[in-house]
């Protein structure tokens, strides 16, 4: 396949979040990354500004980070912590971390992603407030031109209009 067909593919059937079909008339391609320097399909290089923004935050080619996830994934790839459950990388995570970790952190509450992390923050500002006895406290402060993901909840506390002004409503509280 060329880089026409793969663009005019990307055209036809990939639906780019946020933004309308004419605003990436011709996009990117990215093909590979090493590092910090991702190449498109023509061999162009650039910086990566974004990866770290979703989950590429240690670069791109890390083999040492391929063989871990492979050797744990032979073992186990994935097991929810929900409804009384748990996993041995779960727990041996959570004890690193509250070990590294202010005092005062007794516990971890692990998620899949940036979005899912917020949605979790807002969820215990709520619980918290309910369980003492101050149900009505729900608003929520956010920065303006703060990014908080793309859930309509996460959406809602984003302080730029273009990331929810055509999904309008958005969540009351923010």
């Amino acid at each position: 396949m060329t880089a026409a067909d793969v663009i005019k593919n990307d055209q036809s059937y990939l639906i780019h979040p946020l933004h309308h079909p004419s605003e990436a008339a011709e996009p990117i391609v990215v093909v590979e990354g090493k590092g910090a320097v991702i190449r498109d399909i023509q061999g162009k290089e650039y910086i990566d500004g974004l990866a770290g923004l979703w989950n590429v935050s240690v670069g791109h080619g890390r083999e040492e980070l391929a063989k871990a996830a492979y050797e744990q994934m032979k073992r186990l790839a994935y097991h929810s912590n929900y409804v009384g459950m748990s996993n041995l990388p779960a727990v041996q995570l959570a004890t690193k971390l509250v070990s590294l970790a202010y005092r005062n952190l007794s516990g971890v509450y692990f998620t899949c992603g940036g979005a899912e992390s917020n949605e979790s923050a807002f969820k215990t500002a709520r619980f918290y407030w309910k369980a003492r006895g101050k149900p009505d406290k729900v608003k929520i402060i956010a920065r303006q031109n703060g990014y908080h993901g793309v859930t309509l909840q996460a959406m809602s506390a984003t302080g730029m209009a273009p990331y929810w002004k055509m999904f309008e409503p958005r969540v009351p509280g923010f």
